[in-house]
Parts: structure tokens; C-alpha cells; sequence
């Protein structure tokens, strides 16, 4: 029995996609999500100072 395999050369693979799509996710939500946090730690680092 012989295996068959599609050359699929020139396409994206559905694992790059996935990753470039996540990466994308992540950096706006962060962008979005970074003033907040950095309010949140910034206030925690004070209370802890004094």
C-alpha cells in the first residue's frame, strides 16, 4: 500500500496561520489590557513601599 501526499508548496501551513493569528490575539488584547495593568502594579509597588 502506497501513501499519497498533497505538495502543497506556496501555501501557508494551517499551524503558521494559527500562530500569526494568535500572536495577533495576544498583542491587542495587551494593547488594550497594558494601561490597566500597569495601573493595578504600579498602586500594589506603592502600597507595598509605604
Amino acid at each position: 500500500m502506497r501513501i499519497q501526499f498533497n505538495d502543497e508548496r506556496g501555501s501557508i501551513p494551517e499551524w503558521v496561520m494559527l500562530l500569526v493569528m494568535g500572536i495577533g490575539i495576544v498583542m491587542a488584547l495587551w494593547a488594550i489590557v497594558q494601561p490597566d495593568l500597569t495601573a493595578i502594579v504600579t498602586d500594589a509597588l506603592d502600597k507595598l513601599r509605604g
